[in-house]
């Protein structure tokens, strides 16, 4: 069925021709018949082959239809599966879609929260900081205040030493701490006070808070040393009071490295308690030359020339030691003239005045001498008389009679002295 259409096709290309022919007029019939037939026989062929190749033309189209088909079908099957597969992937990746954009959501919600929570703490800590920062300078404020208020307390700490109050210097020195505690200043007063009443475990204690407060505070270090010679001087174990020297020494060289030109609370070169030193350890070289360097920094103080008059003796040397003496015996009259209540003026005019044989005059300067020494400080009392001890035995003998009578009003005024502070002291407390 599907090759008629085909031939009829054919036959109407090719007979249209042969009906053409047949209508016209012919001479020969007979040859024309053999003609046509000829004519026919060939176009016959020809029509058969034409037919052939229809035929094999159309078994072409039809196995390229049926391929072509088949590739429709492969490509519609291919197209569904494409599209099954499609439609799951677009699923799926819908799914992994949701999925991601609910995690960056989350991720992103997550984000957010951190960045409030950090917005918050950093306000926080900007609170914070600006309130520290406010009771810094608030405390620094105060603590200015409180500097500048105890260091105006240092004066008046200094009038009350000087005109023998030392429990009002202590009161004054220890406020000046309560304002300001870091101010190795008042712990250095104070420890020089407290050597003075042979409060030397105390002294001791605030030399050694000036120190940590200032490494390098040369009075606090001078006055350390001078704590453990004090200390020595009344050590009974030898070995001991070796130790305690040489501690003292130490302190006192690295004190006067420091500041050579150094000067104690009452004025005097810190030379002068080393070259006491030297003379307790008859070292009696070291100790001249020490208080040559007290009169060389303090030329119109008698203590380093009234010493150094003292070692002269001790050296044999009874011309430089009146020469001397003379000297400061004008330099104490200068002193107490012009310092009332100058305890150590009248100490040095009273031994020069021993030492030249003008002992009714030095008998007569001694009850004002006791006078002047505040009750609570034995040491200026006890400074006096270990000097009057010492110039008693360089003296001839005339003059050693009255020296030893002050020497025995001495230790009795420091007998009574004793007994009214331990009467004075609380109970329990230690000396």
């Amino acid at each position: 069925m599907r090759r008629l259409p085909a031939l009829l096709m054919l036959m109407c290309v090719f007979g249209s021709p042969i009906l053409a022919q047949d209508a016209s007029p012919t001479a020969d019939p007979l040859a024309e018949v053999r003609t046509l037939g000829a004519t026919a026989q060939a176009r016959l062929e020809a029509v058969q082959e034409a037919a052939d190749k229809v035929e094999r033309g159309v078994d072409r189209a039809f196995n390229l239809l049926g391929l072509f088909e088949a590739i429709g079908i492969f490509i519609t099957v291919g197209a569904g599966v494409a599209a099954l597969f499609g439609v799951s992937q677009l699923y799926s990746a819908r799914n992994d879609t949701k999925k991601i954009n609910e995690d960056l959501k989350k991720q992103a919600d997550d984000l957010l929260r951190r960045f409030n929570e950090e917005i918050e703490q950093r306000k926080r800590d900007v609170e914070n900081l600006r309130e520290e920062l406010m009771r810094a300078e608030q405390e620094q404020h105060k603590n200015t205040v409180n500097a500048l208020i105890g260091s105006a307390l240092l004066p008046i700490g200094e009038r009350q030493y000087r005109n023998g109050d030392q429990e009002g210097a202590i009161a004054t020195y220890q406020r000046a701490l309560e304002l300001d505690p870091n101010n190795p200043v008042f712990y250095q007063r104070l420890g020089y006070i407290f050597t003075q009443q042979n409060k030397f475990a105390q002294a001791e204690q605030y030399y050694e808070r000036a120190i940590g407060l200032e490494r390098d505070f040369a009075p606090a270090i001078a006055g350390l040393g001078f704590v453990y010679r004090r200390m020595g001087d009344g050590e009974q174990d030898k070995m001991r009071q070796s130790q305690l020297y040489n501690q003292a020494e130490s302190h006192l060289l690295r004190a006067l490295n420091l500041s050579e030109r150094l000067l104690d609370e009452d004025g005097e070169p810190w030379w002068g308690v080393l070259g006491g030193l030297y003379r307790r350890r008859g070292q009696i070289d070291q100790a001249i030359y020490a208080y040559h360097k007290v009169t060389q920094i303090a030329p119109n103080s008698s203590y380093g020339f009234g010493n150094l008059a003292l070692l002269y003796m001790k050296k044999n040397d009874r011309e430089a030691m009146l020469k001397t003496y003379r000297h400061v015996e004008r330099i104490a009259e200068t002193e107490i003239r012009s310092k009332a209540g100058n305890f150590w003026g009248y100490a040095d005019l009273i031994v020069a005045r021993f030492a030249l044989g003008k002992s009714e005059q030095a008998l007569d300067n001694l009850p004002i001498a006791i006078g002047v020494a505040p009750t609570n400080a034995p040491y200026m009392l006890e400074g006096l008389r270990d000097t009057l001890v010492d110039l008693a035995q360089v003296v001839e003998d005339e003059k050693r009679l009255p020296i030893e009578q002050a020497i025995q009003e001495l230790n009795r005024e420091l007998a009574q002295r004793a007994a009214q502070t331990q009467l004075e002291q609380p109970e329990g407390e230690a000396s």
